[in-house]
């Protein structure tokens, strides 16, 4: 399965995200995107087709894949959940709606990862440093 970027933006590894849960890979491999909008509204966007397994505001799980938006943001006010459990995504469905003045720029990073048993083969083909659009090919799951 092609996961596609959720934003537009560069891509960072994991291991440069200042957060131990990811950089750690506690939570399975996977990416981050810095986004390449800095004030206004981002919506991230669903990689893959499936459906949403868990909804919180700062992170969705569709398909065994987890899009989460910042670091430290479970209670943010700025990030808003566009979906909810069980709904069937698209690729390129809005997931989360992300108010970047009140989320600030530093903590405003995509991480893309995936924790389910069984996504444990990930192939990455957009390398750190590569900027990528909404809906790019980043890699494969299997």
């Amino acid at each position: 399965m092609n996961l596609k970027s959720p934003i537009t933006g560069t891509v960072l590894s994991l291991e440069s995200v200042p957060d131990p849960v990811f950089s750690s890979y506690m939570l399975g491999p996977g990416l981050a995107i810095y986004p390449e909008v800095h004030d206004g509204t981002l919506t991230l966007h669903s990689p893959s087709q499936g459906k949403i397994t868990s909804v919180r505001r700062h992170a969705v799980i569709v398909k065994g894949c987890l899009v989460h938006a910042g670091i430290d943001t479970y209670n943010s006010e700025a990030l808003t959940a566009l979906v909810s459990e069980g709904d069937v995504a698209e690729v390129g469905t809005p997931l989360i709606s992300v108010d970047l003045e009140k989320l600030g720029e530093l903590s405003s990073m995509v991480i893309v990862t995936f924790p389910q048993k069984g996504l444990h083969s990930w192939k990455q083909t957009a390398k750190p440093g590569t900027q990528v659009s909404v809906g790019e090919v980043l890699g494969s799951i299997a």
